[in-house]
């Protein structure tokens, strides 16, 4: 049995040692030349660092170099910590304040990023020199001999609703058994090519790390910011044959907003899957005619959880509701409780409580927020098990489905009505005319705030959602925007839509 997350790179490697693991348009690693470039790193960090410390990494997010600089401070026994150099110095001075990591591992830019910063006490290695080192095999040995399967393999950071950035910790035994249950339940295998378009900060990468490594897959890291360029974007995965795409539906709507994406121009792709947002069935439409030969997934999770369910979209018109999530995974199990913290009826929307071997052990030095989210024994059965507090209101369909309605801070009280912010935007998600919508709640003035892109004047949408909505749901203000505000994973930027709520 598997115990590190290295010795799948290393079977791989073994096996087929030539065969290209990762590329873009400039540069090539085979698995081969992963495993030697990430060992030499890992080599260099070891010399200054201790196993089971964080490294932060400081890379272009879009760079290959990301790949052995991730695997190197695997080898090193440490926890990789990646970070957006692109955010503002003071943010990035903040999250490497709150990490204290004991080493950071940059390159030219992210050493630009980092001399824009105050001073941080940790050694800094630029990873083209580590990655020239010579490899210490000795000290790497030492290593992985006392290494187990539940040391920290990475923190990931996602933003607080508080403004302090939480720091998610998966471990080795969390990515193993995540990567073997990903590829059983999309059928993936050694042929597929992937195309990553996610930074590497982002948890949707995993994706296009993990599971073809342990197959022996491709990945093409499609170039930085293509998808402001649709033509550009639909080029690169015909010419390199992607067949497996993973995107928020804000990013395959961005793509649908051009000519670009006709019937049958993707010919090559297989996997469609849709994580982070609702998927407005109008966008999904187009794609499934510019690529007829694929099937198309519904994902949900975050980076806490990772992968909780996972369902295919069968070809039913699906224009009048929300689509389901999917069944979720055999080792996952899934508790509905309501506001007073007892089981709620079976199909009836209530709070999300998760738990499954890959779900993270907490918060990187944050013990109160820990303590919030991680629930022990909800269910008083005695069995010490602990789950994740989702934050999200949903149900099991008839068919075992998972339908997530929305987050349990997006019910309200309005006009003296309970209501879930989520039924608006499916509403609005059946408005033709309506690209993307995203719905806010100001609770001093008790006004629904409805933020949109489309072709519709504020009048029509509100004519619209009359024929759809209860009087009380419906959107106090209607602000229309050329296009709506997104984060660099590419979701729907709420935060700043906030403060534009005056």
């Amino acid at each position: 049995m598997k115990s590190n997350i290295l010795e799948l790179l290393e079977e791989t490697a073994a096996r087929v040692p030539l065969r290209r693991a990762f590329y873009d348009d400039h540069e090539a690693l085979s698995f081969a030349s992963l495993m030697e470039r990430s060992r030499r790193i890992g080599s260099s960090l070891a010399a200054v660092t201790r196993p089971r410390q964080v490294v932060a990494l400081l890379l272009d997010a879009r760079s290959i170099r990301n790949l052995p600089a991730i695997f190197g401070v695997l080898y090193a026994g440490c926890a990789y910590a990646p970070l957006d150099i692109a955010m503002p110095s003071q943010r990035l001075h903040q999250l490497l304040t709150l990490m204290q990591p004991a080493a950071i591992l940059a390159d030219d830019k992210g050493g630009k990023a980092l001399a824009a910063c105050p001073a941080i006490q940790a050694r800094v290695l630029m990873e083209q020199e580590a990655s020239q080192a010579p490899a210490d095999d000795k000290r790497l040995t030492e290593i992985r001999a006392q290494s187990g399967p539940f040391d920290p393999a990475s923190v990931l950071y996602t933003s607080g609703s508080t403004g302090v950035p939480k720091g998610s910790v998966q471990t080795h035994w969390s990515y193993l058994h995540w990567t073997r249950a990903t590829i059983e339940v999309y059928g993936l295998t050694e042929e597929i090519v992937f195309g990553n378009q996610s930074p590497f900060f982002y948890a949707n990468s995993l994706l296009e790390i993990y599971p073809p490594v342990a197959l022996g897959a491709t990945v093409y890291l499609l170039p930085a910011g293509v998808l402001a360029f649709p033509r550009k974007m639909l080029q690169c995965l015909q010419e390199q044959r992607v067949t497996l795409l993973c995107m928020t539906p804000s990013s395959f709507a961005g793509v649908t907003r051009s000519d670009a994406l006709t019937p049958g121009c993707l010919k090559t792709l297989r996997w469609g899957i849709m994580s982070g947002e609702p998927m407005p069935w109008q966008v999904l439409q187009v794609w499934m005619q510019a690529a007829p030969g694929a099937s198309w997934w519904h994902f949900y999770g975050s980076t806490e959880m990772l992968s909780v369910a996972v369902g295919k979209v069968d070809g039913l018109n699906r224009s009048e509701g929300r689509l389901p999530v999917g069944q979720p995974f055999e080792a996952v199990r899934l508790v509905f409780l309501d506001e007073n913290g007892k089981p709620a009826p079976a199909g009836e929307p209530a709070e999300l409580f998760v738990s499954s071997p890959w779900m993270a052990l907490g918060y990187y030095r944050d013990e109160q927020r820990t303590a919030a989210a991680w629930v022990e024994d909800p269910l008083g059965e005695g069995w010490h098990e602990r789950f994740y507090r989702a934050g999200d209101i949903g149900y099991r369909m008839e068919d075992g489905q998972l339908m997530v309605l929305g987050r349990r801070d997006l019910q309200i009280k309005h006009m003296g009505y309970r209501m879930e912010l989520g039924e608006v935007e499916i509403a609005l998600g059946r408005v033709m005319g309506v690209e993307e919508s995203c719905v806010l709640y100001q609770k001093e003035q008790d006004r629904i705030w409805c933020f949109y892109s489309g072709s519709l004047a504020e009048n029509q949408l509100r004519q619209a959602l009359r024929e759809k909505l209860a009087r009380y749901m419906l959107p106090d203000v209607l602000v229309r925007l050329d296009e709506l505000p997104h984060t660099s994973s590419m979701k729907i930027d709420r935060m700043r839509l906030k403060a534009r709520m005056q």
